[in-house]
């Protein structure tokens, strides 16, 4: 069982992307690129970014047909304290196992330096997307007309097309270890 532990901010640029990569066998590697088969994706995010969420699980439904999505919600908005690093390490520690993927493309640094060690700690694969910066700034003009439009995408009959225009078709995933 492999599972897929992404951190996400306040857009969901680049995560859809690191799911529909990796399960293409669409990535650089330092080993032979193949397809992965996810048995779970479980999505880190702190308070106040309720429309990112709804935004990727919009995607991951109605443009990679992904259904297996949960979500950690962090009772802060961003890393204030070392109290605050310690729990989102310890979460990272508790969720991540040897040869599962660590996705810190989205989020705030410290969040994802949090998530980053962790998964190190426990020999979980390193893994982020690069997006074109103009390509990005146009998917949050995009996301932005369609934020009103994502909270209620609970099944393909939600899906509308224009929802996969929140996806970039360049982008490039890497996995470090």
């Amino acid at each position: 069982m492999v599972k897929l532990v992404s951190t996400l901010g306040t857009s969901p640029g680049g995560v859809a992307e690191t799911l529909q990569n990796l399960s293409t066998g669409k990535y650089i590697a330092p080993f032979e690129p193949k397809e992965i088969k996810f048995d779970e994706f479980i999505v880190l995010r702190t308070k106040g970014t309720e429309e990112a969420y709804y935004a990727l699980r919009a995607i991951l439904l109605c443009c990679i047909g992904f259904e297996k999505i949960k979500e950690v919600v962090f009772p802060f908005n961003d890393i204030e304290n070392p109290k605050d690093f310690i729990t989102v390490r310890e979460t990272v520690r508790e969720i991540l196992k040897p040869g599962d993927f660590m996705d810190f493309t989205g989020g705030r640094k410290a969040i994802s330096a949090a998530a980053v060690l962790s998964a190190r700690d426990v020999g979980a694969h390193l893994v982020s997307t690069i997006i074109d910066q103009k390509e990005y700034g146009e998917m949050i003009v995009k996301f932005n007309k369609l934020k009103d439009k994502l909270e209620s995408v609970y099944s393909k009959g939600d899906c509308r097309s224009y929802f996969c225009d929140l996806m970039s078709s360049t982008a490039r995933t890497i996995v470090f270890f």
